[in-house]
C-alpha cells in the first residue's frame, strides 16, 4: 500500500485537481484540460499535480474515467432481465446527472478525437460498461433475448438509446425511460432472433 494513501492531505489535493480538471472538460473539453489550467482552478501546484499524475495524458485519462457514470454489476438473485433493467436504471441516471449529462458531448467526441484519444486507455469505456455486457449476455444465455445475439452490437444499441437521450435535453433522464429502454431492447432483439 502507497504510504501516503490514507494522508488526508493528498485525498484533498488530489480530489481539488480532479474537481477542477471536470469543471474544465465539462466546459471546454480535453484541450481546456491543462495542467496550467488545471493548477490555476484547484489552487494545487504544478509540481504536486505531477507528483499524483506522471503527465496530462494521465491526468487527462482520470478526468475522463470521473465524468463517466458508476454502474455496478447486478447481484446473482436478479434474474436475467430484472439485471439488464438495474444496469440500465443505472447508465441512466448517471448519464442523466452531472458531471456526465453536460460532459456527453465531449465524452463522445474525445475518443474520435485523433490528438486527445492517446490519453484514454482502451479499457475505459470497457469497464464502464461491463456490467451492461454481463447483463445482455446473461439475457442471451437465459433465453430473454435471442442466443447468437450480437453483445457488441447489442451494447450499442442500448448504450446508444440511452446517450441519445441523455443529450436531449427535454429528456427525463429517470426509471421510466430507463425501463422502457430495456422493453424496446428486448421486445426488437426478440423480434430480430
Amino acid at each position: 500500500m502507497d504510504q501516503f494513501a490514507e494522508d488526508p492531505r493528498i485525498r484533498r489535493s488530489k480530489g481539488a485537481v480532479l474537481a477542477a480538471a471536470v469543471e474544465l472538460f465539462v466546459a471546454g473539453g480535453p484541450r481546456a484540460v491543462t495542467v496550467d489550467a488545471v493548477s490555476e482552478r484547484s489552487g494545487v501546484a504544478k509540481t504536486t499535480i505531477y507528483r499524483h499524475w506522471p503527465d496530462r495524458a494521465h491526468l487527462l485519462a482520470d478526468t475522463y474515467r470521473s465524468c463517466l457514470p458508476v454502474v455496478a454489476q447486478p447481484g446473482p438473485e436478479l434474474g436475467p432481465e430484472e439485471s439488464l433493467r438495474t444496469v440500465t436504471r443505472a447508465l441512466v441516471s448517471g448519464m442523466g446527472t452531472a458531471p456526465t449529462r453536460p460532459a456527453l458531448p465531449h465524452l463522445i467526441a474525445t475518443p474520435l478525437d485523433p490528438v486527445e484519444s492517446r490519453a484514454l486507455p482502451s479499457d475505459v469505456m470497457d469497464q464502464t460498461f461491463a456490467p451492461v455486457v454481463a447483463a445482455i449476455e446473461r439475457c442471451a444465455a437465459e433465453g430473454v433475448i435471442p442466443a447468437d445475439t450480437e453483445v457488441a452490437e447489442a451494447k450499442h444499441q442500448l448504450v446508444g438509446f440511452v446517450i441519445m437521450s441523455g443529450i436531449d435535453a427535454g429528456c427525463a433522464m429517470d426509471e421510466a425511460l430507463a425501463d422502457r429502454i430495456v422493453e424496446l431492447f428486448v421486445a426488437g432483439r426478440r423480434a430480430r432472433g
